[in-house]
């Protein structure tokens, strides 16, 4: 029986856990997040993925068959996904690099300004 547990902390600096119970052979699966069972599947032989919040960041979890009864699995934020939180870091982002791109034309201009005053 594969188990594996992550330990992370979210946004706000509290701690998580998130592990999985899956048997190989049988394709039993288990997932959990801070001892509380997210998802039970059988018969789990296959590539699959899982999506679920912790709080306000929508996570995903994939399954990756390797070879026969070999399989990889991994714990990622799901970023494209249009979810209110993505649309937020999204917008901030989008504003972040228009105040950035201001400042470096603004800095350039004040650059030629002062490189004409002084030639004269």
């Amino acid at each position: 029986m594969a188990q594996q547990v992550w330990n992370f902390q979210d946004q706000f600096g509290n701690e998580h856990s998130f592990g999985i119970y899956h048997s190989p052979i049988s394709g039993h699966f288990v997932s959990y997040l801070d001892n509380n069972i997210l998802n039970i599947d059988f018969k789990v032989l296959d590539n699959k993925e899982y999506r679920f919040y912790m709080n306000h960041e929508l996570m995903k979890f994939s399954i990756t068959k390797t070879n026969a009864n070999e399989f990889i699995y991994s714990l990622v934020a799901d970023i494209e996904t249009p979810t209110p939180y993505n649309i937020s870091l999204k917008k901030t982002s989008s504003e972040n690099y228009r105040m950035i791109l201001i400042g470096i034309i603004a800095l350039i201009i004040i650059i030629i300004i002062l490189f004409i005053l002084i030639k004269k």
